[in-house]
C-alpha cells in the first residue's frame, strides 16, 4: 500500500496504447491506496472505449483541459490549463505521458517531481526529416536533462535512444516494459461471428490507429502479396480508429478483398482470439502493447523492426521480425511461412504462454512506484 502519495497523471494523447497504459495504472495505483488525478484533453483526443467510466471512478478527480495534438499558438493555453489543474491537485509526482503532455507538464513549476514516459519518443521515426530530427530532438535532451525527474522508457531499444542518440543523462533513465493485467476473452468462434471472419480461414489480424505510423498502407500491400501466393484462405482483419482511406491512400471500394474493414472495437483485446497471427507493420514503435495483447492470447506476431521486436518478439520466440521497410515483400513470406507450417505456428503458441507471464500490469505498476520514490528521494538507483 502507498497510503498518502499523490500522483497527478497527465495526457494529451488519450488513446490507443497510452489510454490502456494509463487504465493499467488507474486501477493498480488505486488498488495500492495512491491518490490518482487524472489530467487529460477535451474532445476526441480521449478515447472513452479505453478509459470507461469504470476506470475513471478510480480517479480521485478528472480535469479536462484544452491539448492539442500539433504545435501552435495555443499551446500556451493549453500550458495555463494543466499548470491550473496541477497547481489545485498540488501532487507530489507528475507523471507526464507522451512528448506533447511531457512538454507542458514539465514545463510546470512546482513541490512535485516530475516522472515523463514517452510512449515512443518521436525521433523514434526513420522517416522524420533530419532538420526535424534536429528539431525535437534537442527539445526532447533539454527537457529530459533539465526539467526531468525520471524518464521511464518502455523498451531498452528507447532507453538506448534517449541516452546515445538524444544524449539525456542515463541516470535519469529507467526501462519498464508494459504489462497486461488478466482479462477476459471471447472464444474463437465467438469472435470470428462477431467480426464477420470466415470460420475456415486463416486470419491475420491488426489493431491500430489508422495512421501512417502504423504502417496501415503497409498492411494493405502484404494482404495483397499474400492473395497472390494463398488464395482467399488468408484474409486479413483491420481493427481500429481514424480515417482509413487517409491511411492506405485509397477509397475503402479500392482495398483487396481479403482484408476485412472492422473499424473501432471496445476492449479490442478480447477479440484476438479470432486470428492466427497478429500483423504489425509499424514505422516505429516505444514498445506496442499490442504485443503483449496478442501472446495473452496466443497469437504468434508478424513486425517490422520497431524499438523492442528483436527483445520481445525474436527473442521469446513468438512470432518473427522482418525490416523496417516500405517493401512488403518479407513480411509477406513471414506469413506465408506461418501459414504453410502448423509445426512453427504451434512452437509460437507455447512460446507465447509462457512469454505472457512475465509481462504483467502488477509488475509494471510495482516498478513505476519504486521509479516514484526514486525522484522524490532522489534517487539515482
Amino acid at each position: 500500500m502507498q497510503p498518502g502519495l499523490r500522483v497527478a497523471l497527465v495526457a494529451e494523447a488519450a488513446g490507443g496504447g497510452v489510454a490502456v497504459h494509463l487504465v493499467d495504472l488507474i486501477r493498480e495505483l488505486a488498488a495500492r491506496g495512491v491518490e490518482v488525478h487524472l489530467v487529460v484533453p477535451l474532445g476526441d483526443r480521449l478515447d472513452d472505449r479505453i478509459l470507461t467510466d469504470a476506470a475513471i471512478r478510480c480517479c480521485a478527480s478528472v480535469t479536462r483541459v484544452p491539448m492539442y495534438r500539433s504545435v501552435s499558438w495555443r499551446d500556451m493555453l493549453s500550458f495555463v490549463s494543466v499548470f491550473r489543474a496541477l497547481w489545485k491537485i498540488q501532487p507530489h509526482v507528475v507523471h507526464a505521458h507522451s512528448s506533447k503532455a511531457g512538454v507542458l507538464a514539465r514545463l510546470c513549476f512546482g513541490r512535485w517531481k516530475k516522472v515523463y514516459t514517452p510512449h515512443a519518443v518521436y525521433t523514434l521515426n526513420p522517416w522524420l526529416a533530419p532538420g526535424a530530427k534536429r528539431f525535437y530532438g534537442s527539445i526532447e535532451r533539454w527537457f529530459g536533462n533539465w526539467l526531468s525527474d525520471r524518464i521511464i522508457a518502455v523498451s531498452d531499444d528507447e532507453a538506448r535512444h534517449l541516452q546515445t542518440g538524444l544524449r539525456i543523462d542515463a541516470s535519469r533513465i529507467t526501462t519498464i516494459y508494459n504489462g497486461v493485467p488478466g482479462f477476459s476473452r471471447l472464444a474463437r468462434e465467438t469472435a470470428r461471428e462477431a467480426l464477420g471472419l470466415r470460420a475456415d480461414a486463416f486470419v491475420v489480424g491488426l489493431v491500430g490507429r489508422f495512421e501512417f505510423q502504423k504502417g496501415i498502407d503497409r498492411f494493405v500491400d502484404i494482404a495483397r502479396r499474400v492473395a497472390t501466393r494463398c488464395g482467399d484462405a488468408v484474409q486479413f482483419a483491420l481493427a481500429g480508429q481514424g480515417d482509413i482511406e487517409a491511411a492506405t491512400g485509397m477509397p475503402v471500394d479500392a482495398l483487396p478483398s481479403n482484408i476485412h474493414v472492422i473499424g473501432a472495437l471496445p476492449d479490442a483485446r478480447r477479440f484476438f482470439c479470432a486470428f492466427d497471427v497478429f500483423a504489425l507493420p509499424s514505422r516505429y514503435e516505444g514498445f506496442p502493447y499490442v504485443y503483449l495483447e496478442a501472446i495473452a492470447t496466443g497469437v504468434p506476431i508478424v513486425t517490422t523492426r520497431v524499438a523492442g521486436a528483436d527483445a520481445f518478439v525474436s527473442t521469446s520466440g513468438v512470432g518473427l521480425v522482418v525490416d523496417n521497410s516500405d517493401d512488403m515483400t518479407e513480411f509477406a513470406d513471414a506469413i506465408t511461412t506461418i501459414y504453410e507450417s502448423s509445426p512453427l505456428r504451434d512452437r509460437m503458441v507455447a512460446n507465447c504462454a509462457a512469454t505472457a507471464r512475465r509481462f504483467t500490469a502488477e509488475g509494471m505498476v510495482a516498478r513505476t512506484l519504486a521509479v516514484y520514490r526514486q525522484a522524490m528521494t532522489g534517487s539515482r538507483e
